[in-house]
C-alpha cells in the first residue's frame, strides 16, 4: 500500500492542486522531486495526439496535459499498475457531501460522483449505485467550475436553462424547475408581469405558451425553460 515511502510523501505537504496550470516540463520535475524520496519511482511521460500524460505509478500520480496540467488522477491500489496515492487527499473527500453530478452505471460503465466547484471527480470501481461497499478506483482533481458562470438553483449541477419568465432563476433541467416552480412563482418578476393584462399596443406581446399561464395559476409545466448562452 506504498508504506515505504507514504510518511516522506506526507511531509512535502504536496497539494495536487499545485500542479494545474503548469507545462509539461514543470509537472514532470515535481514528479520527479517526490519520487526522489524512494529509489525506483520511474516517471513516465507519454503523448498522443490531443494531449499528453505524465505518470508515477509508484506515487499513484498522472496528471494530463492539454498545453498546460488540467486534470491531476490520484489512484487506489491496483488500477493499472497504480500503487495507492498515499498524499493528503483534498478535505472535501473526508467531507462527503450531494455531489454536482452523478455518472455512469449500467452493465459496463463504473460510477463516479461530481463536484465541479470544488474542481473534484471521485470515479469507483464498480458499475453499481448500490453497492455500498464499492472502492474508489481514483480521484480526479482539476480547476473549480466557477460558481458566476451558474449552478442550478435546486440541485447545484451546472446549469444550462434559465426560467422562461424572469430569464434570472437558472436550472439543470426541466425536472428541478418544475420542484423549484413553487417556491419561485413568488418572486418570479416575469410571472407577475405575465399576470398583468396586455393593456397597449406599446407593449410586448408573450409568447402564447406564457399567455396559457397567465390566464391561470400557471402549472410549472406550462413555464418555459430558454436555454443560456
Amino acid at each position: 500500500m506504498g508504506r515505504g515511502w507514504a510518511e516522506p510523501l506526507m511531509e512535502t505537504n504536496f497539494e495536487p492542486t499545485e500542479l494545474l496550470g503548469l507545462e509539461e516540463d514543470a509537472v514532470r520535475a515535481v514528479l520527479e522531486d517526490l519520487a526522489s524520496l524512494a529509489p525506483e519511482r520511474e516517471v513516465e511521460s507519454k503523448a498522443f495526439s490531443d494531449c499528453s500524460y505524465v505518470t508515477c505509478k509508484a506515487l499513484g500520480l498522472q496528471v494530463r496535459i492539454m498545453g498546460k496540467a488540467d486534470v491531476v488522477f490520484l489512484y487506489n491500489e491496483g488500477q493499472q499498475g497504480f500503487t495507492r496515492y498515499a498524499g493528503t487527499l483534498p478535505e472535501v473527500i473526508l467531507l462527503l457531501g450531494e455531489p454536482s453530478d452523478k455518472y455512469g452505471g449500467g452493465r459496463f460503465r463504473p460510477v463516479g460522483i461530481s463536484y465541479e466547484t470544488l474542481g473534484l471527480d471521485i470515479q469507483f470501481k464498480e458499475n453499481s449505485w448500490e453497492n455500498e461497499q464499492n472502492p474508489m478506483d481514483f480521484i480526479s482533481v482539476f480547476q473549480r467550475l466557477d460558481p458566476s458562470h451558474g449552478l442550478c438553483e435546486l440541485c447545484g449541477k451546472r446549469a444550462s436553462f434559465r426560467c422562461g419568465l424572469c430569464k434570472s432563476q437558472r436550472y439543470c433541467s426541466s425536472e428541478c424547475q418544475k420542484k423549484d416552480w413553487a417556491k419561485h412563482q413568488q418572486e418570479c418578476a416575469g410571472y407577475a408581469a405575465a399576470k398583468r393584462p396586455i393593456s397597449g399596443e406599446g407593449e410586448e406581446l408573450l409568447l402564447p405558451r406564457v399567455q396559457q399561464a397567465s390566464q391561470r395559476q400557471a402549472s410549472a409545466a406550462e413555464v418555459a425553460l430558454d436555454a443560456m448562452d
